[in-house]
């Protein structure tokens, strides 16, 4: 079943959203076809932050680009883990119009 996943915090910018973009894909121009399970992808400013909003095909979908791409990219940036306030939220697509 698809899901809804919500990435936001103050601690998460669009400085902070590039870079990823730039150590996970090498590039700033890249689409959902790049990562396995990933219906779309969203990003934009929100209050007090920075905000990526995606569509999985499963949640086991998004946790396996977490794990294999997005945490190490992270990492690699900060020399640690992201902060647990930039942790995902889940929500259950009832209807994805396309």
């Amino acid at each position: 079943m698809a899901v809804g996943m919500l990435l936001a915090s103050p601690g998460f910018n669009e400085d902070v959203y590039w870079q990823l973009n730039d150590a996970i894909f090498g590039t700033r121009s890249w689409s959902a076809a790049d990562v396995p399970g990933l219906i779309l992808h969203s990003a934009g400013p929100s209050e007090g932050g920075f905000y990526a909003y995606d569509v999985w095909e499963s949640r086991e979908a998004f946790e396996a680009f977490m794990k294999e791409r997005l945490a190490p990219a992270f990492e690699s940036m900060t020399g640690g883990p992201p902060p647990a306030e930039m942790q995902p939220q889940f929500f259950e697509i009832a209807n994805l119009v396309t």
